[in-house]
């Protein structure tokens, strides 16, 4: 496996449409922090790991956000513009988090406009790169990776992907993460040292 994989990446997380509208734009997402917890995998420290976007006004690099983002009807694997939906056309923060405003475009059809309104579609995925993370472990417990800079590139009706944790087979292997981690180093044992730089 790529060690650098989850470094290239695009990481996403799930903002929640208010039905409020106004002059100038069709929704609004917010991208509320404690609403965006996935698990993933680290290759460049070999574990699993919740990761959590913060999203106040210090974590977003907000340079993309200031052209507008475009809106896509899937995770833009294919960003031709067939795939585009619409932009968004202003973003603010407030107590809840990244709030962005969003326009549909003429291929956006009148059933997905109708959906919108009436809460049958109720999130958008926010996808982006993270540029700087900070890391909390606590004994017994699978670690969080803030991503205390991100920047957002692009919005999509995809729902985030599902989350790893849910397999059987990281179900097992996040036991023994957690197992071990609890587990208190052999400090006789030669391999002490190499155990404690890795570990930090």
């Amino acid at each position: 496996m790529d060690k650098n994989k989850d470094k290239n990446e695009k990481q996403i997380c799930r903002a929640l449409i208010t039905t409020t509208t106004g002059e100038g734009f069709d929704f609004e997402a917010v991208a509320v922090p404690a609403e965006n917890g996935q698990m993933r995998y680290s290759w460049e420290n070999d574990e699993y790991f919740n990761q959590v976007l913060r999203a106040g006004k210090e974590n977003i690099n907000s340079a993309r956000l200031d052209s507008g983002l475009p809106l896509f009807d899937n995770h833009p694997w294919d960003n031709s513009a067939e795939n585009t939906l619409g932009i968004t056309t202003d973003y603010f923060f407030d107590e809840r988090g990244l709030v962005v405003r969003a326009k549909l475009g003429a291929r956006a059809d009148e059933a997905l406009r109708s959906d919108i309104k009436n809460g049958i579609i109720k999130t958008v995925s926010i996808e982006g790169t993270i540029e700087n993370y900070s890391v909390v472990r606590e004994s017994g417990k699978i670690p969080v990776y803030y991503a205390d800079l991100w920047t957002p590139e692009s919005l999509s009706f995809a729902p985030v992907p599902n989350d790893i944790g849910a397999q059987i087979e990281v179900k097992r292997a996040l036991k023994e993460q957690i197992e071990k981690s609890t587990t208190p180093p052999d400090t006789n044992s030669d391999n002490f040292f190499s155990q404690l730089t890795k570990k930090y």
